[in-house]
């Protein structure tokens, strides 16, 4: 573009700013964003069946001549449409289908939810909540879907931690003690493991980053949970060596106890 034309683009553009009315451009975006969102969903419900039905196949994609190969995959479907799949997935983030919203309507979340600091009064009323719909009580009034949403994780830790203790793999060293099986097990006492500093906490989410775009590779639901058991697997073992030198540092660090004093 030479400079005379851009010149006058930029002049064009400042008139048309400045012709710009306020009550004229929400007159004529009302309806269009009315019909937007409603397009909008109406894809959003498309993609989100789509996904769900592709990526749950059962088969596999290797072998052709197979009984169980499968012909379309996530990934061609989004490509067939004229969008990539990390697109589509980005797209479907906040949109919830009405089967499982609480409107009983398919939901896009155009807003992002306002963060605001726990206090730790608040904190230990939901840990009172959470464990006593975790002992078999009804959910109180007024359970939020943050409760819920903490109370399906810790529900998830405990499936995930008799796993792990049902787990039997002999080549895997273990530890004397699973450390780990048992932090799940006590979930329910952990608000958030903190580590020292900001390079830590960025390094962890780069390795966390690494994580979830490996197990995006996989489109066999099988086989991606398969990579991300031997995940936790190798996680549970580091868990546990490094709980048991910490524990064994302590005891060898922290002066005994006078017998006759059991410390009550």
């Amino acid at each position: 573009m030479s400079k005379q034309k851009d010149s006058g683009a930029l002049v064009a553009l400042e008139r048309a700013v400045n012709r710009w009315d306020y009550d004229t451009s929400v007159s004529k975006m009302r309806p269009m964003i009315r019909q937007w969102k409603k397009t909008t969903i109406e894809m959003l419900r498309e993609l989100y069946l789509a996904r769900k039905f592709l990526t749950e196949q059962k088969g596999q994609y290797k072998d052709p001549d197979a009984d169980n190969y499968l012909l379309y995959s996530w990934s061609s479907y989004c490509k067939e449409i004229g969008i990539s799949y990390q697109f589509a997935n980005n797209w479907l983030k906040p949109f919830t289908p009405k089967e499982l919203s609480d409107t009983g309507k398919d939901v896009m979340l155009l807003e992002a939810p306002m963060k605001t600091e726990t206090t730790p009064t608040e904190i230990a009323l939901m840990e009172s909540r959470i464990q006593k719909v975790l002992e078999g009580n009804p959910r109180p009034k007024n359970w939020t879907d943050k409760e819920e949403a903490e109370l399906r994780r810790r529900m998830e830790n405990a499936r995930f931690a008799k796993l792990a203790e049902e787990w039997n793999e002999p080549a895997i060293a273990r530890a004397k003690q699973d450390f780990f099986a048992n932090i799940l097990k006590n979930s329910k006492d952990i608000v958030n493991f903190k580590l020292e500093d900001r390079n830590q906490i960025y390094a962890q989410a780069a390795i966390f980053d690494h994580i979830d775009a490996y197990l995006k590779t996989f489109t066999i639901p099988e086989v991606k949970a398969n990579a991300a058991f031997n995940l936790a697997l190798k996680t549970r073992n580091y868990a546990n060596e490094i709980a048991e030198m910490a524990i064994q540092f302590l005891s060898e660090s922290t002066p005994a106890k006078d017998e006759e004093y059991d410390g009550e």
